[in-house]
C-alpha cells in the first residue's frame, strides 16, 4: 500500500477571539482553502477542507510537498496562525477522495501530532512512527518558527516574494526599493537561513518518499514468491 501524508491543521486562539471576528477568519480560512486546492490539485490526494470548528485537513499524495502547503497556508491566512500536526503512512479511503471519509494510520497520527503541536505550542510537529525523522524533523521546524517569530509584516512580505522571485532583484523591483535594501532587510531577519532550513527539509522529505518507493517495491517482489 502507497503511504500518504496527512496535514491536521488548527487556527491559534481562535476559541479567545470575539464571535463575530472567529466567524470573519473561518470565512477568510474557507476562501484560502478554496484557493490552496485549486492551484496545488495535482499534489493532493485528497482536497483541503474545514472538518470541525476551526480545524481542517487535506491528504498529500507525496511528504516532499509538506512544506511547500505550510508556507503557501502561511501567506494565504497572514496574520492569522495556525498549527499544523503531519501524519504520515497506509489509508483507508472507502470508496471516497473526502479526508472526512477515509481512515488509517495516516489520518491517527496526523491527529495525535496537531495535539502534541496545542500541548508543546509548537506551529508544526511531526508523527510519522519513524523517531529519529521526527526528531530531526520537528526539530528543524523549531528553529525555523523560533526565527519566523521576530518577523515584521515587511520580513515576511520580502521572504514570500524572494521564494517566489528568486532573486534580490525582483523582489527589489516589485517593492519600489534597492536590491541593497531586501538584501539587508532579509538577512538581518536571518530569512535567507529560513530558506536553506527549508532546503534540507525538502531534501529530507524527498528521500523518504523515495525509501517508502523502493521499501513498498521490495515487498512487491517479496510477495511475487
Amino acid at each position: 500500500m502507497q503511504p500518504y501524508t496527512v496535514i491536521n491543521g488548527d487556527i491559534k486562539s481562535s476559541r479567545k477571539m470575539p464571535k463575530m471576528e472567529r466567524y470573519e477568519w473561518q470565512l477568510f480560512m474557507k476562501s484560502a482553502i478554496v484557493q490552496l486546492n485549486e492551484q496545488y490539485q495535482a499534489l493532493i490526494e485528497a482536497p483541503f477542507m474545514i472538518t470541525k470548528g476551526d480545524e481542517f485537513q487535506g491528504v498529500l499524495k507525496k511528504m516532499c510537498d509538506v512544506n511547500k502547503i505550510i508556507c503557501k497556508f502561511e501567506r494565504l491566512i497572514y496574520p492569522l496562525q495556525v498549527r499544523f500536526g503531519v501524519g504520515y503512512g497506509n489509508i483507508q479511503k472507502m470508496g471516497s477522495k473526502i479526508p472526512i471519509e477515509m481512515d488509517g494510520p495516516a489520518f491517527h497520527r496526523a491527529g495525535e501530532a496537531l495535539s502534541i503541536a496545542k500541548q508543546k505550542k509548537r506551529v508544526v510537529w511531526f508523527n510519522t512512527a519513524a523517531v529519529n525523522f521526527d526528531v530531526t524533523v520537528n526539530t528543524i521546524y523549531q528553529l525555523i518558527f523560533a526565527i519566523k517569530s521576530r518577523w515584521s509584516k515587511t520580513s515576511y512580505n520580502r521572504y514570500w516574494k524572494y521564494k517566489e522571485f528568486g532573486t534580490y532583484d525582483r523582489v527589489a523591483q516589485a517593492e519600489g526599493v534597492t536590491p541593497q535594501a531586501v538584501w539587508d532587510s532579509l538577512h538581518n531577519a536571518r530569512a535567507m537561513d529560513v530558506i536553506e532550513a527549508e532546503k534540507v527539509l525538502e531534501e529530507i522529505f524527498k528521500k523518504r518518499d523515495i525509501d517508502m518507493i523502493l521499501a513498498s517495491n521490495a515487498d512487491i517482489v517479496d510477495s511475487s514468491f
